[in-house]
């Protein structure tokens, strides 16, 4: 299993790293866009109110809409998309009120996929748009990335005592810990690849946002399989389930990161 972990991960690796470092902002765009309407997919084929294939391509049409404006807007105006998304999904369930058999479950499960997917991830886009934004989108990848195997290796090898045992019984205090090292050594890596970021204490400061982000991303996934009663999202990515299953520690990662950088004052918004 973990020699199938590490060839998955390679090949993500390969694909990816020479987007963000050659591909330019419509290639990294791209690539987020496939990455969110997989994983948008996956959840939506989870969710009961959204069984018929009706639903299911209402769901997609709003996710790619949610890209699109992430691509073309400004920041003020994907705030603005991002507060009338909900009425913009009720609207067009009542459109189409005759077609759809449950319009409350239906409508509020959209929501909540694009909420959970295509939102956060989504800020990819608006991240590459920043100065140096391909290396930040590196960075949150690299740092988490990590910080999961951090977590892993000291939860397997160290862990015993449990911290959430009702969502995740395996995620332990240890592993905790772990990611938090993982967490840092991707920080110093990153820092002697783009001497150019901003100083280790900046960084710093991220690297604990990110270490207490990440496991509440990973625990939020585990408790939505839990309450879904399944193993894994999808099984697209040979050894970590599908694209949500490899990708919980970074849905509310890339997010922060965007935020963070733009709030510091380290990156220019365009």
């Amino acid at each position: 299993m973990l020699f199938m972990r590490i060839i998955t991960a390679g090949v993500l690796a390969a694909i990816i790293l020479p987007t963000l470092l050659v591909g330019g902002i419509k290639a990294i765009a791209i690539l987020v866009a496939a990455f969110v309407l997989v994983g948008t997919w996956e959840l939506g084929s989870r969710l009961p109110g959204l069984k018929s294939n009706f639903s299911k391509a209402i769901l997609m049409l709003v996710a790619t809409s949610l890209l699109a404006m992430f691509y073309i807007s400004n920041m003020v105006a994907v705030a603005a998309v991002v507060v009338l998304v909900p009425l913009a999904v009720l609207a067009v369930h009542l459109f189409l009120y005759n077609y759809i058999e449950n319009t409350i479950e239906s409508a509020s499960q959209v929501i909540f996929a694009c909420s959970y997917v295509a939102i956060p991830v989504g800020h990819a886009i608006l991240l590459s748009r920043m100065e140096n934004g391909n290396f930040w989108i590196i960075y949150v990848l690299v740092v988490v990335c990590l910080g999961d195997a951090g977590a892993y290796f000291g939860g397997k090898y160290l862990g015993r005592h449990r911290f959430s045992g009702n969502v995740s019984p395996s995620k332990t205090i240890e592993g905790l810990v772990g990611g938090f090292a993982g967490n840092l050594v991707g920080m110093m890596l990153m820092k002697l690849i783009a001497p150019s970021f901003p100083p280790l204490w900046t960084l710093f400061q991220l690297s604990v946002l990110l270490a207490i982000v990440a496991p509440v991303g990973d625990l939020c996934a585990s408790a939505l399989k839990r309450r879904l009663g399944i193993k894994d999202f999808g099984s697209i990515m040979p050894g970590h389930g599908g694209v949500l299953d490899r990708a919980d520690s970074l849905i509310p990662t890339i997010p922060v990161v965007f935020y963070f950088v733009a709030i510091s004052g380290h990156g220019i918004v365009s």
